[in-house]
């Protein structure tokens, strides 16, 4: 009993000890924070990943494709049999999209993808993305709204017409209406990027359109063929992709694959299936993707060898979910150090009583006290140091990540300059995610730490000898 009294005593009398407790307490509050923020990012940007493209791409080695792809959709499917879901050819090629704003005009590289938008849809998120302009979603669809053209400024000089005259001048100018609003506003629609059609002037202000629904945009790109050319094409904004990642919301313009492989002379016209140079594949929940693509890479190999690749999706963004990892981990180690610095604490306090007590060493131990039970003493004050610190700390970290974004707020207006930056995810809020193992792991961690900190002054006390220790006093 004595042994736990001393604790005790030792932990409300010695101020000192609070330095320790502090900086444990801190170590632990900081490592809960910062892996929930970064398990809460990486889980938001696996699962829009995951959205964004399919459980399994087919690519083939050449940017122009391969024709004939229903015959290899017929061997992914007989290849994998009841594990494939839903497939979906696309045609994917850099671009450029350009399109009028006020005072000249709007350019940026792009990443042009055909697609049949509603087999696409059955493959991935692709569907729960598009939205319109109020932000309602919209169906996977590239049809042009009548109402665009009627809101054009020929669409509207037409409507100022109706009722009026009859004669052979007013059905000429009509006609000439009608074809001026064809070319305001083109036949075919296109899905852009949410980040190419808006402006986001940030700080909690609403976003500013760009390329309003109707918008006519013109697409530039590379033909196929033995030399270089450029194809160009105007097409219309009919919705807008919104995944909240904004490499692909500033990039991705999806427009009828049967009319870009016709502008990139991959196709003849209607009634030629053309050429595509990605499938895309959805696979039954809880099949392995690994043991499915290495089927599929197998069957293809014979089909075709050293042409196609088949890829996870986690293999497609490999780097990019592989650096979060690194910087999680890199994290982890320098703040585990705040730690390893309260350990290093731990031990000189602990050194300090040691020759302070010495006396009070001495004498406890001539009254009986035994070597394992001076060394207790020590070993429970670094546990208890460390379960104060980390306890304390743990509550604190979790109180923090539950008020996370009411902290953000708060700190924004102090500071006068948003502290997190929605512009680049378009999270309305910071994303944070609590792993009770890792909680575990790091409550664990400290623990370990404070009582390694304590064994080696605890072994010094309890190798005193009493005589000796009384031979000065």
């Amino acid at each position: 009993m004595y042994k736990y009294l001393l604790c005790w005593r030792y932990l409300r009398t010695r101020y000192i000890a609070l330095a320790s407790i502090i900086s444990v307490m801190l170590g632990v509050a900081t490592m809960i924070v910062v892996n929930s923020v970064m398990a809460g990012f990486a889980d938001k940007m696996r699962d829009r990943l995951h959205g964004v493209l399919a459980d399994l791409v087919v690519e083939s080695v050449s940017m122009d494709g391969f024709d004939q792809f229903e015959g290899v959709m017929s061997r992914i499917q007989e290849a994998a049999g009841d594990d494939v879901v839903a497939m979906a050819p696309t045609m994917e090629t850099p671009g450029i999209l350009r399109f009028r704003v006020p005072g000249g005009f709007y350019e940026r590289p792009v990443q042009i993808i055909g697609v049949r938008p509603r087999e696409r849809a059955m493959t991935g998120d692709f569907a729960e993305f598009l939205l319109d302009e109020k932000g309602n979603q919209v169906p996977p669809s590239f049809d042009v709204p009548e109402k665009f053209r009627e809101k054009s400024p020929a669409g509207a000089q037409l409507r100022e017409m109706d009722g009026g005259e009859d004669d052979e001048l007013s059905r000429a100018v009509r006609e000439q209406l009608r074809q001026q609003a064809r070319e305001q506003v083109p036949e075919h629609g296109a899905i852009i990027g949410y980040a190419l059609a808006t402006y986001h002037p940030g700080r909690g202000m609403p976003d500013i359109y760009m390329a309003n629904e109707g918008t006519k945009v013109s697409l530039a790109f590379p033909k196929a063929g033995k030399k270089p050319d450029a194809g160009l094409d105007e097409f219309t904004v009919v919705g807008y992709f919104k995944s909240g990642m904004s490499e692909y919301d500033s990039t991705h313009v999806y427009v009828p694959l049967e009319r870009l492989q016709y502008l990139r002379n991959l196709s003849s016209g209607p009634g030629d299936k053309g050429k595509v140079n990605q499938i895309q594949i959805k696979v039954r929940e809880g099949a392995n993707l690994d043991a499915v693509a290495e089927r599929l890479q197998f069957a293809l190999e014979k089909l075709r060898p050293m042409y196609f690749h088949v890829y996870t999706w986690e293999q497609k963004q490999g780097p990019l979910l592989g650096a979060v990892a690194i910087e999680q981990s890199i994290l982890n180690i320098l703040l585990f150090m705040i730690i390893a610095v309260a350990g290093f604490g731990i031990l000189a306090i602990f050194s300090m009583i040691v020759v302070e007590k010495t006396r009070d060493i001495g004498v406890m131990k001539a009254l009986g006290a035994s070597t394992a039970g001076i060394r207790g003493i020590f070993l429970g004050y670094g546990l208890l140091l460390g379960a104060v610190g980390s306890g304390v700390g743990m509550v604190g970290g979790l109180l923090f990540v539950r008020y996370i974004n009411e902290i953000e707020k708060v700190l924004s207006r102090i500071l006068n300059h948003k502290v997190f930056d929605d512009t680049i995810y378009y999270f309305d809020k910071i994303p944070t995610l609590v792993d009770p193992h890792t909680v575990v792991s790091i409550v664990i961690g400290a623990l370990a730490i404070a009582v390694l900190a304590s064994i080696w002054p605890a072994q010094r006390a309890a190798k005193l000898h009493p005589v000796k220790a009384l031979r000065f006093e």
